[in-house]
């Protein structure tokens, strides 16, 4: 049996049923009256009948194939990229308001691959950039190695070579945390088994990986935390994710300056506000800033790839929790983390 469907089969075995029930009603007629003046008008009817009904179909096959082949060439020229055939022009028939709708949707098509492009452009750069300066710091490293052999006697000349190597260090742990966030980032290795504990070790564990580089500028780190708050979160990811808004918060925050964090309770989330007294974010990049591979045009003399932020915003969203930022230049920041709390969670 063919299953193929075909507006050209509707149309044929349409009109042989129609011609089969003329036949019929004739027959039919001719042996209910045997009236040839009867007949003959009703001949008359029929064939005046079957034209309309003929020219109707005709008329609604013919509007499907122009309507079927426009659509095709439409979709045709969508494949091939040429935006040229668009018309701008919009009325209400059906065909213009599928053209218009496809339009819209390659429109949208065209931004994400154009987007797509860039970042993996972006990504490629970064790429190489970090694996040309680690290259760059491990040739360095084994200088400043040979030095410290040849002046070990020299305390003056050794103190400087190892403040040197503690700086190359400290480069090459940034750049080595680079690349294992943008393998992160791009092979979505991040899974999260969320499940309601309690907060402070979670907050503490990301401390711990930020402690030395603020004892390095002098900067207080405060964390007031006098009673258990429970959340619903993954220990490991959560950690990682406050750990990049506190690595921000010590890397844009001047020597002698202030971080301070504190937790409190929602009626359903747990609150980790992380305030810093650094350089600020003006208000109309704060959109932005979760954005991958974004970095403020003042701040792009600092060490930084522009992935921390948003791999931060994704941990949090994949636990149903949210970030809210309040800056100003100058100023300082404050990063607050919205968890669903222990009692919502239940």
């Amino acid at each position: 049996m063919d299953k193929k469907f075909s507006l050209k089969k509707v149309y044929i075995v349409t009109t042989l049923l129609f011609v089969v029930i003329i036949l019929s009603t004739y027959l039919l007629l001719y042996s209910l009256t045997s009236n040839l003046k009867v007949f003959f008008l009703f001949t008359i009817y029929t064939i005046f009948l079957l034209s309309c009904v003929a020219i109707l179909f005709y008329g609604i096959f013919h509007k499907l194939t122009l309507f079927t082949n426009e659509l095709l060439r439409t979709l045709e020229n969508m494949v091939d990229g040429n935006i040229s055939f668009f018309k701008e022009q919009y009325d209400e028939t059906l065909l213009s308001q599928i053209n218009h709708h496809l339009h819209r949707l390659y429109s949208i098509l065209e931004t994400a691959k154009n987007s797509a492009h860039t970042e993996k452009l972006r990504l490629q750069e970064l790429i190489s950039d970090i694996s040309h300066q680690l290259k760059t710091l491990m040739a360095t490293l084994r200088l400043t190695e040979t030095s410290i052999e040849r002046d070990i006697l020299d305390s003056n000349k050794l103190q400087s070579l190892l403040h040197t190597n503690t700086l190359l260090l400290n480069k090459l742990e940034f750049l080595i945390l680079s690349l294992v966030k943008i393998s992160r980032l791009e092979t979505g290795i991040i899974t999260l088994d969320p499940s309601c504990q309690e907060i402070g070790n979670t907050i503490l564990t990301a401390l711990e990986n930020v402690i030395l580089a603020a004892t390095e500028k002098k900067i207080e780190i405060v964390f007031n935390y006098s009673e258990e708050y429970k959340a619903y979160h993954d220990s490991k990811w959560t950690s990682e994710a406050i750990y990049n808004i506190l690595d921000n918060a010590v890397k844009y925050t001047n020597e002698n300056g202030c971080i301070s964090i504190e937790v409190s309770t929602l009626e359903s989330y747990t609150k980790i506000s992380i305030k810093d007294s650094g350089i600020g974010i003006g208000e109309a990049e704060i959109p932005h800033i979760f954005q991958r591979f974004y970095r403020s045009p003042s701040v792009k003399n600092l060490p930084g790839v522009g992935i921390g932020l948003y791999l931060a915003q994704d941990i949090i969203t994949r636990q149903y929790g949210f970030i809210h930022v309040l800056s100003a230049p100058n100023i300082g920041s404050t990063f607050e983390v919205f968890l669903i709390n222990g009692d919502a969670s239940e």
